[in-house]
């Protein structure tokens, strides 16, 4: 479902909550106090970052609880029941744990790429029509124009426009990369798609396409004269595995991190909510670390451009790599999104309004520990917003050190 219909729908839904006889006479507080064990419950054994969240940003998950069940008491009408669910949500500070408007789950296309089809039918089952067309199937254009003022600096030579603007500073060449969600590339969607086209081969065709797009921008930069290059995902909420794909393009050097850890409990953990400390961990055990190749489009310094809006999958590109010292990282601390849905994440359906109730299910951590929901240090801190003439100052005296 496109972005933005995702957020009309959200306050659609809101407004069905007045209108459509969700009031004080129809309220049932048993009905909301059962969607919110559940909601405990399913929170309990499979929210990614519960724990981290308790034991280091200090979340008291008894009081939050007494005060969350006393409201909906309270409530005496769905509007308030939603607003106290809501609070509770809120509390965590987790971009990733959020109310939705209610829908049938669908499995994400990048999902798909986990099944292994053994036969033909499996793999048609695997991987259903994407729809009609790129509308239907979810991808919308997205804005990829730069944001940062670029233009305001002496010197500044804008080069490629489209997917992934381009433009030069001197030695340096700057590339926009922002958004790693294929759904963001409907013009090159619908370059790809043909009639009854599955989900998972179309989303790779685009990315497919889009890689493509990214090499030539990279050797366009490489033959106007940049030596350096710096990357600009201010603003970038993320996408899909196909960040690491980008990773790879920027160096020739083998890279690695810390494996995402899912959830996996071992036991009923429900008296978290208690104030009782958990008798067994929510994520599964420390793995092995991942590995990736580079291919080495790019092999000369990089910077990377990021903000408090570089998200998700984009923080898990500014991770691998500032931790691989592959690239220094210029700008904001990053949103703090971290690692979210796989295979469509965890979700609460909510029976007593047309609301579920989304989770992440995986936890990135850093090297030094650090769940990425902390969001990731810029290595030189830039202003981001306010006066653009500042902004600019302060970039061209950070690459020029």
């Amino acid at each position: 479902m496109p972005r933005f219909l995702r957020r009309a729908l959200l306050v659609l839904a809101g407004l069905v909550l007045v209108t459509a006889g969700f009031d004080a006479a129809t309220y049932d507080a048993r009905a909301w106090q059962a969607d919110y064990a559940r909601l405990k419950q399913d929170m309990a054994q499979g929210y990614a970052n519960l724990d981290w969240i308790a034991a280091h940003r200090s979340l008291d998950l008894a009081a939050l609880d007494r005060r969350t069940t006393a409201a909906l008491d309270g409530a005496h009408s769905h509007v308030r029941a939603f607003l106290a669910l809501r609070r509770f949500a809120r509390a965590f500070n987790d971009p990733h744990l959020r109310l939705v408007p209610g829908e049938r789950p669908v499995m994400p296309a990048a999902a798909v790429a986990d099944a292994a089809p053994a036969s033909a039918a499996a793999a048609v089952e695997a991987d259903p029509p994407a729809g009609k067309d790129c509308a239907a199937a979810g991808y919308e254009e997205g804005d990829h124009a730069f944001h940062f003022p670029f233009a305001g600096l002496a010197g500044w030579t804008p080069m490629r426009t489209g997917d992934f603007p381009t433009g030069m500073l001197g030695d340096l060449g700057v590339l926009r990369i922002a958004q790693f969600g294929e759904d963001a590339y409907a013009t090159a969607c619908r370059q790809v798609f043909r009639p009854g086209i599955g989900g998972r081969e179309l989303q790779l065709a685009v990315r497919e396409l889009e890689g493509r797009r990214l090499v030539e921008a990279i050797g366009e930069l490489r033959a106007r004269g940049a030596r350096r290059l710096l990357v600009d995902v201010s603003g970038n909420g993320g996408g899909s595995e196909w960040v690491t794909e980008v990773v790879a393009l920027l160096t020739d050097r083998s890279l690695s991190r810390a494996q995402p850890r899912r959830v996996a409990p071992a036991c009923d953990r429900s008296i978290v909510w208690r104030g009782a400390a958990a008798p067994c961990p929510v994520l599964e055990p420390e793995g092995e670390r991942l590995t990736l190749q580079g291919r080495g489009v790019w092999t000369g310094p990089v910077w990377i451009l990021a903000d408090h809006h570089t998200a998700s999958a984009s923080e898990d590109f500014v991770a691998w790599l500032q931790q691989n010292k592959v690239a220094r990282v210029l700008g904001q601390t990053t949103a703090g999104a971290g690692c979210g849905y796989v295979n469509g994440g965890g979700r609460t359906r909510l029976r007593a309004s047309p609301f579920d109730v989304r989770m992440p299910n995986c936890a990135r951590f850093l090297d030094n520990g650090t769940n990425e929901i902390e969001g990731i240090a810029p290595d030189v801190v830039l202003p981001m917003e306010g006066d653009a003439t500042d902004q600019a100052r302060a970039l061209v005296a950070a690459i020029s050190r």
